[in-house]
């Protein structure tokens, strides 16, 4: 068996086992690091990694090595920069191994299959209190209520992962009537009806708006009425239907003197006097949990070592300059992405790219209220992802224009 070809195999695993086993996706990414970087320098095809959206990881990769300089935990700060070097890595890895549609259509199909074994995973949860992969318990609501988790440690982790899978199979249920045998179609209606009632169930209203926001821009982004109809049912079910504890989670929304409002209005605060000391090269890369005490505004403390918002969260560690890195980063993406899919004469990778990606942008949506960008899990969440676009993407310019092939200066 090709080196290449079992580098492809392991990536299932990844992609599994990075929903509810740190322990098992750190073996199986490391086996899928190795296999593809043995496989890549026996083909020597560096042109593949050539263009913006490489040259930007690279400059992201260093402002956080240069956030080192400033940091008072050299050793933390030193772990941090491997871990995004692995990411990193693990993008690339991912970009190299898919190198056919044939490839995207079954991870795709598997990522979708591993999102509906995990709602299933969630609703069970639901019933009995405790899923089954994990033992996990439910985060709770009220005395009496709790929220999805599903394997994930906490409700606002399982609906960050939810939001890409949400969207994914809101972009395939478009297309689930234009030819689709009845399995393929009942597949993604099922998926898509599964993957909604655990978002509800997850309460996360961070979640929420991150999916009705990317609803919007699909609508216009893939000119679909279809999707267009189903947002409106969605509205005047929510106006008319919402059930009782979601109604509580959305007026919620208007208190200003308790509860979440303030949480996270002190929990930005820490995260801007933290910016203000060190603006731009930041407090060092993996610091934040450690010098978090020291900006608390005097008030009575929140307990917690997290900004909920990835993005001040990475000016305070890598600073304005890291973080205007990291945007630039997604702009090169989506602008490399959408305009690419959205031209595709092929239905499969026009769908499932715009979805995909799409599905990203629902995650850095919801990355603004919670700590998505950090989390262990959900950030190789990310750079999987971000590899998976970028290699559907690489394959529609390649669909288009044959002779690119060849030469693979498409990155």
């Amino acid at each position: 068996m090709r080196i290449k070809e079992a580098a492809f195999l392991v990536l299932f695993f990844v992609v599994l086992t990075v929903t509810f086993s740190i322990s098992l996706f750190e073996i199986f990414s490391s086996l899928f690091l190795i296999l593809s970087f043995i496989a890549f320098f026996k083909e020597r095809t560096p042109k593949i990694f050539k263009g913006a959206f490489i040259f930007c990881m690279a400059v992201y990769f260093f402002m956080n090595l240069l956030s080192v300089t400033q940091s008072g935990y050299l050793w933390t700060s030193a772990r941090g920069v491997f871990k995004v070097l692995r990411q990193i890595l693990l993008c690339l890895a991912v970009i190299f191994v898919l190198d056919s549609e044939s490839k995207l259509k079954k991870i795709i199909q598997w990522i979708l299959a591993v999102g509906l074994f995990i709602s299933i995973d969630a609703l069970a949860q639901g019933l009995t209190d405790v899923e089954f992969l994990r033992g996990r318990k439910m985060t709770p609501l009220l005395a009496d209520v709790g929220r999805l988790t599903g394997p994930f440690h906490h409700a606002n982790d399982f609906s960050a992962y939810l939001t890409v899978l949400f969207i994914l199979f809101l972009s395939f249920s478009v297309i689930s009537f234009q030819g689709r045998s009845f399995k393929k179609r009942l597949f993604y209606w099922v998926g898509l009806g599964l993957t909604a009632s655990c978002l509800l169930g997850t309460y996360s209203r961070g979640a929420w708006i991150a999916v009705i926001v990317t609803w919007v821009i699909a609508v216009f982004i893939q000119k679909s009425r279809f999707l267009a109809v189903l947002l409106l049912a969605l509205v005047f079910w929510t106006v008319f239907f919402t059930p009782p504890l979601v109604k509580m989670r959305l007026t919620a929304f208007s208190e200003r003197n308790g509860g979440t409002f303030v949480e996270r209005r002190e929990l930005w605060g820490e995260s801007i006097r933290m910016i203000r000391q060190k603006p731009w090269l930041g407090l060092g890369v993996n610091t934040y949990a450690r010098n978090e005490p020291y900006y608390k505004s005097g008030k009575p403390n929140i307990d917690n070592q997290y900004a909920h918002n990835g993005y001040l969260q990475m000016a305070a560690e890598i600073g304005l300059l890291g973080l205007a890195s990291f945007l630039v980063l997604l702009a090169v993406f989506f602008a490399g992405t959408l305009p690419v899919f959205a031209n595709s004469p092929n239905a499969f990778l026009r769908v499932s790219g715009t979805g995909l990606t799409l599905g990203i942008l629902a995650f850095l949506l919801h990355s603004m209220t919670d700590t998505d960008l950090h989390s262990l899990v959900l950030i190789n969440w990310f750079w999987i992802l971000l590899g998976i676009a970028w290699a559907a993407r690489n394959q529609a310019l390649w669909k288009s224009c044959p002779g690119l092939s060849d030469s693979h200066e498409v990155s």
